[in-house]
């Protein structure tokens, strides 16, 4: 009787194992999910965060460090030749939302 007292406990022993085994495995997917569910919340947040931060005093300022790269290097007409593309004499004359199509406009001058 003895042998299957200890079989027994033994077999309860395996058993609590398990269980807790199990609910810590439940508890591990649950992690996982909210980590996952957080990360694609950021990606989304930060993409629209990208959209929104966009300054256009520095991006002014990005530009008119190009235009004026692009003079000293040589190119002072084609860089008043893409601002009349861009219907403007002067950069204070392009609509901001311009800017970011004028910066890849000059960076292909000269090349």
């Amino acid at each position: 009787m003895s042998m299957m007292n200890d079989l027994d406990l033994q077999l309860n022993e395996r058993e609590e194992f398990y269980h807790r085994m199990a609910d810590e495995a439940v508890e591990g997917l649950k992690t996982i999910q909210a980590v996952r569910q957080q990360l694609s919340g950021n990606n989304n947040s930060q993409a629209g965060d990208q959209q929104t931060k966009r300054n256009p005093v520095q991006d002014k300022v990005t530009v008119r460090q190009m235009l004026a790269k692009k003079c000293q290097e040589g190119y002072t007409a084609q860089v008043k030749d893409l601002l009349h593309k861009f219907g403007a004499e002067k950069l204070s004359d392009i609509d901001p939302k311009d800017y970011e199509d004028l910066y890849y406009s000059a960076e292909g001058i000269g090349q």
